[in-house]
């Protein structure tokens, strides 16, 4: 039997981010993980994705290069990109397994079952731990005639060899509006079935109206309040039925209904581990129902986010090995989405919070208006900032346009710590930035915004 201060049964973002800091407070750590070390994320996810959208991006530049005054053109060599892709994920991967052999940590391959609290089996080896932290992640969502064989997830999407002549994406959420964004980029008929009235659920209907009319312009048919009645695949085309029985046909179908903890197969009732339909049970220090037993992630049902992820396990390891104070406030919790134009939220939507009661003011400033957007010729696109009526303390961001992902970032740090939103007006902001589009919006909780 091996010992340890913390084991660690999955080896994403959940699971070797706490693995690292747990080291780092001197402790013995585990990793247990069947197949490679960066998880849904770093393998099948967040970077091989935004690595296709990085080119997807340059190749919309080239395709307006005249408006910047130059000539050429360029052109997809999928087979080249998708090496990159791989070589990314490869670097990325090494060098997370470098950081824990630096620091100790053993990375234990195989399949972890909880044997009961404080023990894990891997594959006939017992490793025994003051502390265990689940995180298993999560899987593609086959509902109903989904199923069916020969149809692709992401999963199976990110190992094409040669892009389809056509797709259709069942699921306008996250996952397939990405898609959607980049191949069509690369020059793939694309068409979305979402059984929705409208795609990108849960954001404001002025964010997802702008992602929906890009989609559009960029040739994407989407199809909304459609339900999928049967879908198949020979493997060299794909058909989707619709309610009604219009059938539509393309070269591929992806399924991108979204994902589902994977909380089967850990042992999780032997050991006291109580889980949902939504996944394993927690409290706000990541504690499951079973003594000295945690889990973040996928896992819990609460975010499908590698950041949100990683927060959830750090506050885990502080609760064991630190104070305690540590804890994730989703009311601050954000999120990106790399669509062109890029989308970035903070907090709940204006929607959202006028259905909980809450009486809110909204000011935007809008990307057409700022100097740096106009030069980048990137000029689609606002800045909406959501504050209490009550006292001014913002609440919430959402942003499409540019480098939103990046621009969230202070909006972030106001919402934690319970700013109004008009000191993010007051404070100085470079020129000519994009960060502009900040000070502009929270100016107009103020005398108003400068440019309007």
């Amino acid at each position: 039997m091996s010992r340890f201060d913390l084991v660690v049964i999955g080896g994403g973002p959940a699971g070797y981010v706490p693995a690292i800091r747990a080291a780092q407070l001197g402790r013995r750590v585990a990793v247990v993980e069947q197949t490679n070390i960066g998880g849904t994320c770093l393998n099948r996810g967040c970077i091989p994705t935004k690595a296709f959208a990085a080119t997807a991006e340059l190749l919309r530049a080239g395709a307006s290069a005249s408006r910047m005054g130059l000539s050429g053109t360029l052109s997809i060599d999928f087979v080249s990109a998708s090496k990159r892709k791989d070589m990314i994920v490869t670097r990325l991967r090494k060098g997370i397994e470098a950081r824990l052999s630096s620091l100790g940590i053993e990375l234990v391959r195989g399949r972890g079952v909880l044997k009961r609290p404080g023990a894990v089996d891997v594959e006939g080896r017992e490793l025994a731990a003051s502390f265990i932290l689940l995180s298993p992640g999560s899987r593609p969502f086959l509902p109903g005639p989904l199923g069916s064989c020969g149809l692709s997830t992401s999963d199976e999407a990110l190992e094409w060899k040669e892009l389809p002549a056509s797709l259709i994406i069942v699921g306008g959420g996250v996952i397939g509006c990405e898609f959607a964004s980049f191949l069509s980029a690369f020059g793939v008929d694309v068409t979305i079935v979402e059984m929705l009235p409208g795609i990108l659920p849960g954001l404001d209907d002025d964010v997802r109206k702008a992602v929906h009319s890009s989609l559009a312009r960029a040739g994407v048919c989407i199809h909304l309040s459609k339900k999928v009645e049967s879908a198949g695949s020979d493997g060299c085309s794909g058909y989707v039925t619709l309610e009604g029985g219009e059938r539509l046909e393309a070269a591929s179908v992806l399924v991108a209904a979204g994902r589902v903890p994977v909380a089967e197969g850990l042992g999780l009732e032997e050991a006291g581990v109580a889980a949902g339909r939504k996944g394993i049970e927690v409290d706000a220090h990541m504690r499951t129902t079973a003594p000295g037993i945690y889990a973040a992630g996928d896992v819990t049902g609460r975010w499908q986010l590698a950041h949100a992820a990683s927060a959830q396990a750090l506050a885990a390891v502080d609760h064991m090995f630190g104070d305690g104070r540590r804890v994730v406030n989703p009311e601050a919790m954000p999120s990106c989405i790399f669509t062109n134009p890029e989308v970035a939220v903070v907090g709940p939507g204006e929607e959202e919070l006028e259905a909980r009661g809450v009486k809110v003011e909204v000011r935007r400033s809008r990307y057409i208006a700022n100097g740096r957007a106009v030069g980048l010729g990137e000029t689609e696109g606002f800045v909406k900032l959501i504050a209490r009526a009550s006292d001014g303390v913002l609440l919430g961001a959402q942003i499409v346009g540019r480098e939103a992902s990046s621009l969230i970032g202070e909006a972030v740090l106001a919402v934690e710590h319970g700013m109004k939103a008009a000191a993010l007006g007051d404070a100085v902001h470079p020129h000519p930035t994009l960060t502009e589009l900040i000070m502009e919006a929270g100016e107009a909780f103020g005398a108003g915004a400068i440019h309007g």
